[in-house]
C-alpha cells in the first residue's frame, strides 16, 4: 500500500487565519491522506487536533523555536515515515526545512500566510531575508496565498518563480441570508446605525489603531457605529485610546466565537492592515456580501477590486477611509452593487473546494 503520510507543522493553533486554514485542509483531506500534525495545544484548534489524532499529533511550543523539540521532531518524522512536510508560517518553516538536513528524502512545502517584512527594521529585514534564501535550498515548493505575495518573494530573490505556486485561501460558504435587524437584536447592537466592523488580532501588522482613528474622525456622526472585535497584545493601548478620547461610537466585544453573525449584522468591513497574506476576515466579509474598505497593501488588494466590490485607500491618508465610509452610506445604489459583487467574487475565487482541489493535486504529485 502506498505511503501517504503527510505532516503539517504550525507554531500557532489559536484563533487566526493560518490556524483556520490548516484546520480546513485537515478536515477536507484526512480521508485521502494519512495526516500528522505538529503544533501547540492551544484552543481551539490544537486541542481539536490533539484529541483526534492521538499519537499522530506532536506537541510544539507556542510561537518559538526549540532545539530540543526540533531534535524530537526529527525522530517523529523518521519513526512515522513522513513523506511530505507542509509548514504553515515562518516559525514552522524553520522546523520543516532544518528537518530536511537529516532526512533529505522528505519533500518540504512551505506556505507563509503573510510575508510581513514591511514591519521589520532594516537589520532584522536583512537577517530574515538571508535566512530565507538559505532555507530556500531546503524547500521543494513554496505556496503563496496571493499573487502579490509571490511577486514580493521573487523580487527579494528568495526563490525562482518556477519553484512556487499560488493557491488562494478558500473558506466554506457559511452565509445564510437573514434580517439584519433581528441579528442586531440578538447581539444587542444598535438597530438603526450604519455599522462598520473589523475583526482581527490586535497587533502592529493589523493596525487596529487606525480603525480607532477612523472612529474618532466620525465621532460627531451619530448615524455611524464601529465594532472592533478581537484580542491581542495591543488591546490595552486600544482601550486607553478609546477611553482618553471618550468615544461613544465604538464597541469592543473582545474575542468572538461567532464572527459570521457579527459580519451579518454589519454594513461595511474596514481593514487598515500594514501587510497581509490573504486575510480570512476579508474573505468572510465578502462571503457575507459586505463591501470592504481596505488599505491598499499586498493581500488586501487581491480581494478588494477598487470601485467594484469596495474601496482601497492609502494608509498615509486615513481620511480617505472616512470619505469612502460616507460614500457607501449615502449611496444605496453603489452600496448594493458592491455588496452583490463582493458575494460573487467570493464564490468565483475563494470557495473552499477550489483550494482543497489544488492542494490535493500538489500532494499527489509529491507522493508519486
Amino acid at each position: 500500500m502506498r505511503n501517504k503520510n503527510i505532516l503539517f507543522i504550525t507554531i500557532r493553533s489559536d484563533i487566526g487565519g493560518g490556524s483556520k486554514h490548516l484546520n480546513s485542509v485537515f478536515e477536507n483531506l484526512k480521508n485521502d491522506f494519512v495526516i500528522f500534525i505538529a503544533a501547540p495545544i492551544d484552543e481551539p484548534f490544537g486541542k481539536i487536533w490533539s484529541d483526534e489524532l492521538k499519537d499522530k499529533f506532536f506537541q510544539l511550543p507556542h510561537r518559538k523555536f526549540s532545539v530540543s523539540y526540533y531534535l524530537r521532531l526529527i525522530s517523529f518524522v523518521k519513526k512515522n515515515k513522513i513523506r511530505i512536510i507542509h509548514a504553515h508560517g515562518k516559525g514552522a518553516g524553520i522546523y520543516a526545512r532544518l528537518i530536511k538536513l537529516f532526512n533529505p528524502s522528505v519533500k518540504v512545502i512551505f506556505t507563509w500566510h503573510g510575508f510581513h517584512i514591511e514591519t521589520y527594521g532594516a537589520l532584522t529585514k536583512k537577517f530574515y531575508l538571508l535566512i530565507e534564501k538559505i532555507l530556500s535550498k531546503l524547500t521543494d515548493l513554496f505556496i503563496n496565498v496571493s499573487e502579490s505575495e509571490r511577486k514580493a518573494c521573487v523580487a527579494h530573490n528568495i526563490y525562482y518563480e518556477k519553484k512556487s505556486i499560488v493557491i488562494y485561501n478558500g473558506i466554506k460558504d457559511e452565509f445564510k441570508p437573514a434580517d439584519k435587524i433581528s441579528v442586531r437584536k440578538k447581539l444587542n447592537l444598535p438597530e438603526d446605525k450604519f455599522i462598520v466592523i473589523n475583526i482581527s488580532r490586535f497587533d502592529k501588522t493589523k493596525n487596529a489603531k487606525a480603525f480607532v482613528e477612523t472612529a474618532t474622525l466620525l465621532r460627531t456622526n451619530d448615524e455611524i457605529f464601529f465594532i472592533l472585535a478581537g484580542d491581542g497584545e495591543e488591546k490595552k493601548e486600544l482601550v486607553e485610546m478609546i477611553e482618553q478620547r471618550n468615544l461613544k461610537n465604538i464597541f469592543l466585544p473582545g474575542f468572538i466565537y461567532n464572527p459570521i453573525e457579527y459580519l451579518r449584522s454589519a454594513d461595511v468591513y474596514l481593514s487598515a492592515s500594514l501587510s497581509e497574506g490573504l486575510p480570512y476576515t476579508l474573505l468572510e466579509a465578502s462571503m457575507c456580501g459586505l463591501p470592504i474598505i481596505a488599505s491598499d497593501v499586498r493581500g488586501n488588494n487581491e480581494i478588494v477590486q477598487n470601485d467594484w466590490n469596495g474601496y482601497l485607500f492609502d494608509l498615509l491618508t486615513i481620511t480617505q477611509a472616512v470619505e469612502k465610509i460616507l460614500a457607501l452610506k449615502n449611496n444605496p445604489v453603489v452600496y448594493k452593487k458592491f455588496s452583490d459583487n463582493a458575494r460573487r467574487f467570493f464564490l468565483d475565487k475563494f470557495a473552499e473546494q477550489k483550494m482543497i482541489f489544488k492542494l490535493k493535486e500538489v500532494y499527489e504529485k509529491y507522493l508519486l
